[in-house]
């Protein structure tokens, strides 16, 4: 049996994050059968944010709890903390988070596997998608005082400006949410009216206020708004009661719900059953670690119990994925998956354009960029807790 310690964080933001990740483990294991394989330890880790406390509760598990593998939910930070640890120990960590930031190098570990909803690659593919469908070039940003604190806001502008976007304005919201004001944004189109994209990050409550305020500066000049990841979520309407009236929005996402895949319909179906409520992007995180979970049951039961060799293993592979598939990629160690282009309008409602990019020639590039070394993100929250 496979001994498999978990850290999972909490969130103000979204209550359920920690459950809706290990419920989503918990539903893969059992839709293939393997949920007697594995055996379970878990504990909480907060925020992501004290790094002296997860580095004790992981050592933890490997020294007292005896575990094969540990999952850590939290971020890039905590991962360089912990992988001398692993590889001394030979153990395999697994370090699982939605991807709103990137490693500061992509050279990977060698016992840590990333698996991540690729939310920087996304929002970088948006990014271009502005610039591309723009015959001006010009775009505005608008983007909330959190989100700004992750990788993910640089990728959005890298990659608008890299196809020969024009930043005509950056407008960071405030923290407070009763301060939320989109009226920089008005005053600019006001004086420059041929602004044709807006490009936005905004998570939770703050991604409500937005859609709700941006409707009559919309309606007004006409612009198209490119939305990153977690605006492109019905985890969205967990933060309003009223109905929302979005229009001519668009964005890159990890998965859709009505996805016409065999495996996005057993996902569905297995988290329901074992979550009590439907299924969620967190849940496909989840799912989708359940997923490597079981490629590395596959090696412990051919007596592969090596982490090195476990990995090299799985490297490479493809997975089927409620995404469409999985792949973990040898360069990185790191999973990456579909992106598709999204159309929002109305009261949520999704649907997918097309999925015609290269991911794999898109994938490639993106990887291989180091992230400025001049660049700092200040946040050190594991994204969506606080």
């Amino acid at each position: 049996m496979l001994r498999c310690g978990i850290l999972l964080p909490r969130s103000s933001l979204f209550p359920s994050f920690g459950l809706d990740v290990l419920n989503g483990i918990k539903a893969c294991l059992r839709h293939a059968g393997c949920h007697n394989d594995v055996s379970f330890i878990t504990d909480n880790i907060g925020f992501g944010i004290d790094e002296s406390e997860i580095y004790t509760k992981a050592e933890k598990m490997l020294l007292m709890e005896a575990a094969d593998v540990v999952i850590v939910v939290a971020d890039y930070k905590v991962a360089e903390m912990l992988e001398p640890l692993f590889a001394a120990s030979n153990k395999l960590l697994l370090m699982v988070h939605l991807g709103a930031n990137v490693p500061d190098k992509w050279e990977p570990a060698a016992t840590t596997i990333t698996h991540t909803l690729n939310f920087c690659f996304l929002a970088n593919l948006t990014g271009k998608l502005a610039a591309l469908e723009s015959e001006n070039k010009k775009g505005a940003y608008a983007i909330s005082y959190y989100d700004t604190g992750y990788r993910q806001c640089y990728y959005l502008l890298n990659g608008h400006q890299n196809e020969g976007g024009i930043p005509s304005l950056i407008h960071v919201t405030t923290l407070h949410r009763n301060e939320f004001s989109l009226a920089p944004i008005a005053e600019k189109l006001e004086t420059e009216p041929d602004i044709n994209s807006l490009l936005c990050l905004f998570t939770g409550d703050t991604a409500t206020d937005f859609y709700n305020s941006i409707v009559p500066i919309q309606n007004q000049f006409g612009f198209t708004i490119y939305a990153g990841p977690m605006m492109l979520d019905k985890l969205v309407k967990e933060h309003t009661t009223t109905p929302l009236a979005i229009r001519n929005t668009k964005g890159f996402a990890c998965w859709h719900q009505d996805l016409k895949i065999e495996e996005n319909n057993h996902f569905k179906t297995a988290f329901k059953e074992i979550a009590g409520k439907a299924a969620n992007m967190l849940a496909v995180l989840g799912w989708d670690t359940g997923t490597l979970l079981l490629g590395i049951i596959g090696q412990y039961e051919n007596d592969n119990k090596n982490a090195l060799s476990v990995i090299k293993a799985l490297i490479n592979s493809s997975f089927e994925s409620p995404r469409g598939w999985m792949k973990l990629d040898a360069a990185t160690q790191q999973t990456y998956g579909p992106a598709w282009l999204v159309s929002c309008e109305g009261d949520m409602e999704l649907e997918i354009v097309n999925d015609q990019v290269d991911i794999e020639e898109e994938w490639k590039l993106f990887s291989k960029e180091p992230f400025p070394a001049e660049t700092s993100s200040g946040w050190r929250n594991t994204y969506l807790c606080i």
